[in-house]
Formats: structure tokens, C-alpha cells, sequence
């Protein structure tokens, strides 16, 4: 599967405390805004790290990969009652395919060779119905790996520290002002 890149932020029980003292809608409201706007900084950095398209082609755009790169909400954290946001490719699907025309090869605007982009691949390979990788036989050539451009992942690795201070600039701010006016209509 994909290599996972995960930051933490340590140390900072303070924070826990206060998040805690939030009512529960307010408190997830609060870290989805801080975490996308986080993520933002890492999905600025993708792409401009996302390769473009070089010589034309009646099959691809340019920058279907670049413009396709969004930070989404994370459905898994959500459906296990926690928050969490992920940078990635968004894929041609639902009222954007119905609206750009279906997802595959034959569109231009679906970006779905990404992860071929990102991670890599050896030409003449090809899976068979069974799920088993099948080598295509060529004549007098040696397999060869085409290695991937890690856009995402070096974008993950480069802006994380970034992301993590603008996680720090969002959240702060609004658990105060919420704990303020918290205390205000207790009193």
C-alpha cells in the first residue's frame, strides 16, 4: 500500500486540557478547521511539486494531477468518532464524473495515473483477472523500474513542520475564544 506519513504534536497537554473543556460538536469544528488549514500547507506544497505534463497529448491535460490535489476529509477518523483531514488526489467520480464524462483512460480530466506518478511502476506488467501480476513478453529487453516522483510524500516531509505551526496558529486561537465564551455564559 502507500507509504503513510503521519505527524504528531507532543507535549502539549495543555492543549488536551483545553479541547476537553469544549463542548464535543464545537471541539471537532474547532480541529477539523486547524488541521485543514495544516494540511493546507502540505497540499501548497504538492503541487508545486506535481509533475506537469511535457509534450501534448489528446488523452492527457496538463496539470490534471496539480489541480486535482485537495485536502479531503478523512471518512475513516469520522466514522471511528475522531477528526482527521489527508492530502491527496481526489479522483473523477460521482457529479464531477457525470459532469467532465466517465472516469478511465479515454478522459483527460481524470487524473487516475497518479499513483503511478507518486509511487512508481515497471512497463510491461499487467494484472490478470486473478489479481496476479503477469510479466508481457518483450523482445530482447530487460525489465526495467520506472521510479516514482514522491510528490506527495516529499511534500508531507517538506512542509510538516510548517503544517504543524499553522495547526498551532489555528487552534489556539479559537479554543480561547471559545473557553472565553464559555466562561462568560457561566458567569
Amino acid at each position: 500500500m502507500a507509504d503513510d506519513v503521519r505527524l504528531a504534536i507532543k507535549g502539549v497537554d495543555e492543549l488536551n486540557a483545553a479541547l476537553r473543556a469544549i463542548p464535543d460538536v464545537l471541539r471537532k469544528r474547532v480541529l477539523r478547521n486547524a488541521l485543514a488549514a495544516g494540511a493546507r500547507e502540505i497540499r501548497d506544497a504538492a503541487k508545486a511539486a506535481a509533475p506537469v505534463l511535457r509534450l501534448p497529448s489528446t488523452r492527457r491535460r496538463p496539470g490534471t494531477i496539480r489541480s486535482n490535489i485537495v485536502v479531503r476529509t478523512s471518512k475513516t477518523a469520522r466514522q471511528a468518532g475522531d477528526v482527521g483531514v489527508f492530502v491527496g488526489v481526489r479522483p473523477l467520480r460521482g457529479a464531477r464524473a457525470r459532469k467532465l464524462g466517465t472516469a478511465g483512460a479515454s478522459n483527460p480530466n481524470d487524473p487516475y495515473y497518479w499513483w503511478w506518478q507518486e509511487f512508481g511502476w515497471t512497463p510491461g506488467h499487467r494484472k490478470s483477472q486473478s489479481g496476479a501480476a503477469k510479466r508481457m513478453p518483450r523482445k530482447n529487453a530487460a525489465p526495467r523500474k520506472v521510479p516514482g516522483r514522491r510528490f506527495l510524500t516529499g511534500a508531507a516531509t517538506s512542509a510538516g513542520e510548517k503544517a504543524i505551526g499553522m495547526f498551532m496558529k489555528a487552534v489556539v486561537p479559537q479554543i480561547e475564544k471559545l473557553n472565553y465564551k464559555g466562561a462568560l455564559n457561566v458567569g
